[in-house]
């Protein structure tokens, strides 16, 4: 039978080796384009000449295979190969043929395990969440700088904030790009002078840079993206439009920055880019105002109010508005979390949740808004996950996400897991300093104290004047044991924060040195600004101070302040505040007021409404112990701080911080207690870290 043409033309190819060839090539220019867009970057090299690199490489594929078809590899040398051979050559070309068959077997496996050895790697080590090569930048990387505000009213800044937000916003929904959090970007100001060095802070290669006039219903948005380190321009626009048609500005922008970054867009992310989420100016404007009061480190009662009330107008102004919805559940969950923990606070949260879901059931910030309720509203931890999981989805460079599926890891009592994602977090938010809290807490709870104070420093480079960084500082000196380090931090923490729990690693600083003389004279002089606390942080505030009286021996002023802070308490629980976390003081109280029966009643409940919450468990394990230990059971006492150890722990029974705390003064010289006072052997604390 005669072979077909096919046949033949496939008999020829092996011949001639040019399938080989052809892989050969294939994996070979597979290895050096990820060189290219993995190196390149490095040195500066631009992206249009990273992309004549690779075309030069995927148009050597056809003159790679022509040449094995014309051309033989042989003993003599590279020589043109012959069409068919004589009957006499036939030996000598088959074991010829053999020889460079081996050989480019050898070099085509070489090239596959290179490939493969690359790509677990690449998978493994430099694409791990958090990890970035050193030195390293993404040429699709970007950070948009505040929007500089030009128009006569100078009201009018939380407008070019927005501008500036929305269009962040957009651009984060860009899988192929790396995107800077606000947050971050907040730092700097509008047009500053070093664009490397900033850059080079917040891990990017481009900034877009921009300024908002507004007057009456006339916007005018000038823009620029920039190589920040050859200070190349590689797009400026300008735009004036009605500010009707300002969604139309935010995409187009965000498109051409992402074509000027050679980043592809999938179909649904065009669509994103398009979306106009409301077609009333002012419900816009509103938004906008609610919008400026996201990403605070903290929300002081009248801004978290501030902060719902402008959602809620926009929603009044046009109830089809989904983002503002989604917007008010934010608010109305954070509030709730924060200070006004009662069921219809959080039925407004629900409320808000429900019609974002209504009218935008898959965009980003409905299922953040659904992630936030279900953490913070519900304590539904698997829920929350799987809602910031579908944010992330939708948002690839979602910072606030990232954090949340890390805060919630932990409340999981998964704190190596947790790391990952917000270490992640930390990257794309890098001058953010409620990321570098949480990150730092992480650590803490892992024992890894030297990571943590790193990850608090960095944030109070950015955040000199956040307390709530500075008084955790005082606190992991504490629970390494170094109290001379975590005195030089108190005294640096001022006593005119809102945050009480902060300013109390100030005071139990005095109570570890037995200066309870000065712990009484500033929590007296925190008092005085009595009004500017809300209820919790005032029975906060005078528990403290009760406490601190009660060591000092003062024991009709002590009973008078605690007795006063147990009646707010009550008064909230009675108003329906069933927060589990606002009980863990409680107990101890009622303990100092010699009400053992209530003491031990809400220290139980404190332990059991926090059971499932690995964050706040040890801490409520402490301060039943400490009921314990009042009440005179030892044994009790020590089994609680027992469990409590054993568990990795934010805040809690640090064998430091029990040689420390006088709270334990009554339990030292019982062996059981010196040995829980003993930091573990090196090896030991390896393995929790």
């Amino acid at each position: 039978m005669t072979p077909s043409r096919t046949t033949s033309l496939w008999n020829e190819l092996q011949r001639r080796h040019v399938y080989k060839v052809g892989a050969a090539y294939a994996v070979a220019g597979w290895l050096l384009v990820q060189v290219i867009t993995q190196v390149f970057p490095i040195y500066d090299v631009s992206s249009h000449a990273q992309r004549i690199f690779v075309g030069v490489i995927i148009a050597g594929f056809p003159v790679a295979l022509l040449l094995a078809w014309l051309f033989d590899v042989t003993p003599e040398g590279i020589v043109r190969t012959s069409a068919v051979a004589t009957e006499s050559q036939v030996p000598v070309v088959i074991e010829q043929r053999r020889g460079v068959d081996r050989k480019l077997n050898v070099v085509l496996g070489m090239l596959l395990l290179a490939g493969l050895s690359y790509e677990g790697v690449s998978r493994t080590i430099w694409n791990a969440p958090g990890i970035q090569k050193a030195g390293a930048i993404a040429d699709k990387s970007i950070a948009v700088l505040p929007f500089e505000n030009l128009s006569e009213d100078k009201a009018n800044a939380y407008f070019a904030t927005g501008i500036q937000d929305e269009i962040l916003t957009r651009l984060s929904k860009i899988g192929a790009l790396k995107v800077i959090s606000r947050t971050s970007t907040a730092h700097f100001a509008s047009s500053p002078d070093d664009l490397p060095e900033i850059a080079a802070k917040l891990g990017v290669s481009a900034i877009l840079e921009g300024s908002v006039q507004r007057a009456g219903e006339t916007v005018h948005v000038n823009v620029q993206l920039i190589r920040a380190a050859s200070d190349e321009h590689l797009w400026a626009e300008s735009y004036n439009r009605k500010l009707d048609d300002i969604f139309a500005v935010q995409g187009e922008i965000a498109q051409a920055v992402a074509e000027a970054l050679s980043a592809k867009l999938t179909g649904d992310e065009k669509r994103q880019l398009t979306q106009k989420p409301t077609s009333n100016p002012q419900a816009y404007e509103a938004y906008l105002r609610g919008l400026s009061h996201e990403g605070h480190f903290t929300q002081t009662g009248p801004e978290l109010k501030d902060w719902a009330e402008a959602y809620a107008e926009a929603v009044r102004l046009d109830p089809g508005f989904a983002l503002a919805w989604a917007g008010l559940a934010r608010a109305n969950t954070e509030w709730y979390f924060d200070s006004d923990t009662t069921p219809q606070r959080l039925q407004l949260a629900k409320t808000a949740l429900e019609q974002a879901q209504r009218l935008a059931p898959d965009a980003a910030e409905t299922w953040e808004a659904l992630g936030l309720f279900r953490y913070w509203g519900m304590n539904d931890y698997d829920g929350a996950l799987a809602a910031y999981g579908e944010a992330l989805k939708r948002n690839p460079s979602s910072s606030v996400a990232l954090l949340a599926i890390g805060n919630v890891l932990r409340r999981q009592d998964r704190w190596e897991d947790a790391l990952a994602p917000q270490e992640r977090a930390a990257a794309l938010d890098p001058l953010n300093g409620n990321i570098a809290f949480n990150l730092a807490l992480t650590y803490r709870a892992l024992r890894r104290f030297d990571e943590a104070q790193a990850a608090l420093a960095r944030g109070l480079t950015s955040n000199p004047d956040n307390p709530g960084l500075l008084g955790e500082r005082i606190y992991t000196e504490q629970a390494r044991g170094d109290l001379r380090a975590a005195h030089a931090f108190a005294e640096q923490l001022p006593l005119t924060g809102l945050d009480v729990f902060e300013l109390s690693h100030r005071f139990s600083q005095w109570l570890a040195e037995r200066d309870t003389s000065r712990a009484i004279t500033e929590i007296h002089e925190v008092l005085e600004r009595r009004a500017e606390f809300d209820a919790g942080g005032q029975s906060f505030l005078l528990a403290l101070l009760g406490d601190a009286e009660r060591l000092a021996g003062q024991k009709d002023s002590s009973r008078t302040h605690l007795l006063e802070a147990r009646q707010i308490v009550e008064a909230q629980r009675a108003a329906g505040d069933l927060n589990a976390y606002a009980l863990l003081g409680l107990g101890p109280t009622c303990a100092a007021l010699g009400d053992h029966t209530a003491a031990e009643h809400y220290a139980q409940l404190a332990e059991d409404g926090l059971a499932h919450d690995a964050l706040g468990l040890p801490q409520a394990l402490v301060a039943h112990a400490i009921v314990r230990v009042i009440a005179g059971d030892k044994d009790g006492a020590l089994k609680l701080l027992e469990q409590a150890q054993a568990r990795p722990q934010v805040w809690g029974a640090f064998p430091a911080i029990l040689r420390a705390d006088p709270a334990f003064d009554s339990l030292r010289g019982d062996p059981r207690f010196e040995r829980l006072s003993l930091d573990p052997a090196p090896h030991a604390a390896a393995k929790t870290s």
